[in-house]
């Protein structure tokens, strides 16, 4: 057993190397950037908000840099034996879990993937709270206008150049959409417990699938409460998520949920706080959440409406949809006219659909 001496000691190095680990050996030549450091500061002061806003909780920014030393940061962070929050799981799997999640998270920043994760801390760690939600988020991403909406949508180059400027996704008010997006994942967590253990095959994307629709509710809730209106912003992104089947990803399909909040009196969105907000989302949302029947005809449907569209299904949506399942094909053909009629909204353009 370690003396109380020795301990601070330990976690004061520890500390320290943290400190230089995510502030100048992660920091790649692009990071060096006066425009990328800007938007590091941007992202640490929207956490420092959220810091006061759940004392309970530690938001974090892990920096991509370089993956190995971020990982490492991390560990000592969070400490030994932490534990991932994100799925329910018996005691004997922690340890797989987490190494799962590490694993994950190293992707996420080698990807450039927008993604967070909530940890109960465990012992000797460099955390000041009991929990701690990490967030990868690349600066790169959110570099400029153009830039922000080639990461939300897979448009061809020369459809991308002919929109007028006003219809780019605005970088500094997307910054605030995915960062209000992550953290909703992790209040929830917090609050709720993670993604439920079940035998049922598609039941961790059906959860998923809900959380997602939630979390864009929660952003667009606080968009409306920052700028004290709906600005054109949030209905691009609104778009955005209209189209999301051009990616090839079905998970994403939150526009009913969007508009739930859109819909909703402004007045309360802009007097409440975060906190109320969130509720505010939780109670909305149950009024139109699908049960696990109605997921997997929409998912089978959605399969079917992304290869009508002439996209292939992204290949982290595997497993796909459950083969002995006939799509349904009024909802396939509501999907691809929904994408089509949100694409013309957007570009002012019909969709190219394939010729077969």
């Amino acid at each position: 057993m370690l003396s109380i001496k020795v301990t601070r000691k330990v976690t004061a190095l520890i500390t320290f190397y943290i400190f230089l680990t995510l502030h100048s050996l992660n920091t790649s030549a692009s990071e060096a950037d006066p425009a990328v450091e800007k938007i590091n500061q941007a992202i640490q002061d929207k956490l420092d908000f959220y810091n006061q806003t759940f004392p309970k909780i530690q938001f974090v920014h892990l920096k991509n840099g370089e993956w190995r030393k971020s990982l490492e940061a991390l560990q000592l962070f969070i400490g030994y034996q932490a534990t991932n929050l994100d799925y329910e799981h018996p005691e004997n799997l922690r340890e797989d879990l987490f190494v799962v999640t590490l694993g994950k998270i190293q992707m996420m920043l080698v990807n450039k993937i927008t993604s967070s994760y909530l940890f109960k801390v465990g012992e000797m760690a460099a955390a000041s709270k009991e929990y701690a939600c990490v967030l990868t988020l690349d600066p790169a991403t959110v570099l400029n206008n153009l830039v922000a909406t080639q990461y939300l949508i897979e448009l061809p180059e020369d459809t991308l150049k002919s929109l007028s400027p006003s219809a780019y996704i605005d970088n500094d008010r997307h910054l605030d959409f995915i960062i209000d997006h992550e953290i909703f994942h992790c209040i929830d967590t917090f609050q709720h417990g993670g993604i439920p253990m079940s035998d049922k095959a598609y039941s961790t994307r059906y959860d998923s699938f809900k959380r997602e629709s939630q979390a864009d509710m929660f952003a667009v809730a606080m968009h409306v409460h920052r700028n004290k209106t709906l600005t054109p912003c949030a209905n691009n992104m609104m778009m955005m998520r209209g189209m999301t089947l051009i990616n090839g990803e079905m998970q994403h399909n939150s526009t009913d949920a969007m508009q739930l909040i859109i819909d909703s009196d402004q007045r309360e969105l802009i007097n409440n706080q975060p906190k109320e907000l969130f509720e505010i989302v939780k109670q909305l949302y149950k009024t139109i959440a699908p049960n696990y029947e109605k997921y997997l005809t929409y998912r089978v449907a959605a399969v079917e409406a992304i290869k009508r569209l002439g996209k292939q299904v992204n290949e982290m949506e595997q497993p796909f949809a459950p083969a002995d399942r006939t799509p349904d094909e009024k909802m396939v053909q509501h999907l691809v006219k929904q994408t089509r009629v949100y694409y013309k909204q957007y570009t002012g353009k019909e969709y190219p659909l394939p010729t077969r």
